[in-house]
């Protein structure tokens, strides 16, 4: 069948690839799927499917009646079975422009669902945002389906342990704003150099918060062990992952990143902030370590820990390979979204039934 598969908001970073994985993983089961992105985002787009339809957009927001005609225009003759919505901005086009010939599905990116619950039925990418959406009056009857993010493809086996460099090279990676904590990181590095832990740093990402970073990095005397690098392209991310001895992923907030993912694919140690969409990836001590949200001495505090336990070291990432490929895999997101999508295509066949009749 026809899918469409939109994102005309923000469509940086992880998103962006989440957007992308949905497009190969539904072309690999026999669909035809066709893009409708916003016209701001950059032509030589990184990480878009080979051979696949690539719709733009120019939109300015959730109220742009102008451009839901333009799109209700280009989509008339395609007649899609359903549509994926990336963004609240989507959600809000594709429903006028589609009206009642196909149903809008949202995915949930953020802990921020309000916007999103115009939709006729929600994946969500966690429990939690599942019980969110159904406190919510708006989104007490509405579809949602949990299916997580995917990573992949995958290693047939975790890679094996490594003992630890001399010294460790303790690493994160990430969109540099202040949602992902990364000034935290920096100052529970900051923290370990002045109790004598010796490590060596890398951060890489960029984004709008770089000066502020590396002006930290100066001030906190760090100049010399904390290495800044710009934006990896997604071909990259494996290698720069299993140059670590320690990956964090300290965010403030995160509904479900798709760092920890790559990280346990690559077999390299984690440390997670306690942020709800974390928590319903890993188990704490047995997957990966976590600290208290928002708080630099409980990060640093985790570093140091795992920096003296060798059996933590050691134990911790065959565990998340495993959790990896039994719910994150490509197989296990598939049949996830295969559900979703089937039972929200009889729900509104139904519904359009009934009100024919």
């Amino acid at each position: 069948m026809r899918i469409i598969n939109s994102v005309l908001g923000d469509a940086r970073g992880g998103r962006w690839q989440v957007v992308c994985d949905y497009s190969r993983l539904l072309q690999q089961q026999g669909h035809e799927v066709v893009m409708v992105l916003s016209d701001t985002l950059p032509a030589d787009l990184h990480a878009l499917p080979a051979d696949i339809e690539v719709l733009r957009v120019r939109n300015h927001g959730h109220y742009d009646w102008l451009a839901a005609w333009r799109l209700s225009r280009r989509l008339a003759g395609r007649q899609p079975a359903l549509a994926v919505a990336h963004c609240s901005r989507s959600v809000a086009l594709l429903k006028r422009a589609l009206g009642r010939s196909a149903p809008v599905i949202a995915v949930t990116h953020s802990t921020k669902v309000r916007r999103l619950l115009r939709a006729d039925a929600v994946i969500a990418l966690t429990d939690a945002l599942r019980e969110k959406i159904h406190s919510d009056p708006a989104g007490s009857r509405l579809p949602v389906y949990v299916v997580p993010n995917q990573v992949g493809p995958l290693p047939d086996t975790c890679p094996p342990h490594q003992p630890l460099r001399q010294p460790p090279v303790i690493g994160a990676l990430g969109r540099f704003d202040r949602v992902k904590g990364f000034d935290l990181y920096i100052d529970a590095l900051g923290q370990l150099a002045k109790q004598g832990v010796a490590f060596t740093a890398r951060l890489a990402g960029g984004g709008e918060d770089a000066q502020s970073l590396s002006d930290q990095v100066h001030r906190l005397g760090l100049s010399g062990r904390v290495e800044i690098e710009d934006w990896i392209p997604p071909g990259r991310v494996p290698a720069f992952l299993s140059g670590l001895d320690l990956l964090c992923v300290p965010a403030r907030s995160d509904a479900f990143g798709l760092t920890p993912l790559q990280g346990a694919a690559t077999g390299v140690p984690m440390l997670l902030s306690d942020v709800s969409g974390h928590c319903a990836m890993f188990d704490d001590e047995r997957e990966a370590l976590f600290f208290e949200g928002d708080n630099a001495s409980a990060l640093a505090d985790r570093i140091r820990q795992f920096l003296t336990e060798p059996a933590l070291q050691k134990r911790l990432p065959p565990a998340a390979f495993e959790r990896v490929v039994r719910c994150y895999s490509e197989p296990a997101v598939t049949q996830g979204l295969g559900e979703a999508f089937n039972n929200t295509l009889l729900l509104h066949n139904k519904t359009v039934n009934t009100n024919i009749k």
